[in-house]
């Protein structure tokens, strides 16, 4: 079977809750460390969403502010 090694390593990820998509080099920081924070194994130092959507309404706050913002040609 041509998958059977990758389907082992997910079965055993999802059954230990540890199975997570890799991030892309390009993600923005503040977004990778909320990921990782929700993926905590421990519940009790995650997020609560409370916290989740406010850093993300912080964050799309600041998206929107740059997309206004004039790009300033370098010299």
């Amino acid at each position: 079977m041509k998958y059977r090694n990758t389907l082992k390593n997910d079965q055993g990820g999802i059954v230990n809750n540890t199975l997570r998509p890799t991030i892309p080099s390009y993600c923005d920081s503040e977004w990778r460390t909320l990921m990782e924070q929700c993926w905590a194994p421990n519940p009790a130092v995650r997020p609560s969403f409370t916290e989740i959507a406010r850093r993300l309404r912080v964050m799309s706050a600041a998206a929107s502010q740059n997309k206004r913002q004039p790009h300033k040609p370098s010299k």
